[in-house]
């Protein structure tokens, strides 16, 4: 079932999100809205490391975290960072599509020898650190 929705209206926007945070950030993201001026954040960003994602969004208007997969694991003292001291109150976790950090073992070889040979590391280190 596919539940993902294209946003390329500002109808295309549920309305619960609609002159919120998120709501902002679809509009800036994919509907070019105008970047306005923020002196605080609004919204916590979660996404992945791929350097190939960037967003439009205006300075100072999210937090943004970039992990392997967009995953918040290892983070939760940046995330309680955001709400407890930056104020935010809503989050958005954005995910792409053929995302490199998807089916790790496939990469094992290729991320040991990579860093044997890249990185100067010795091979039971490079595999003790793959497995960590």
């Amino acid at each position: 079932m596919n539940r993902l929705i294209s946003v390329s209206t500002l109808d295309d926007i549920a309305p619960e999100y609609r002159n919120t945070p998120i709501g902002y950030l679809l509009e800036y993201h994919n509907l070019n809205r105008p970047l306005d001026s923020y002196t605080k954040a609004r919204l916590l960003i979660g996404m992945c490391m791929d350097n190939r994602k960037r967003l439009r969004i205006p300075n100072n208007f999210a937090y943004v975290i970039r992990t392997g997969g967009g995953n918040l694991s290892y983070s939760e003292f940046k995330v309680s960072y955001a709400i407890a001291v930056g104020g935010v109150s809503s989050i958005a976790l954005i995910g792409h599509n053929n995302c490199a950090m998807v089916n790790l073992n496939t990469k094992k070889e290729t991320f040991i020898s990579g860093l044997v040979e890249k990185a100067g590391w010795e091979r039971s280190r490079a595999e003790e650190h793959f497995i960590s």
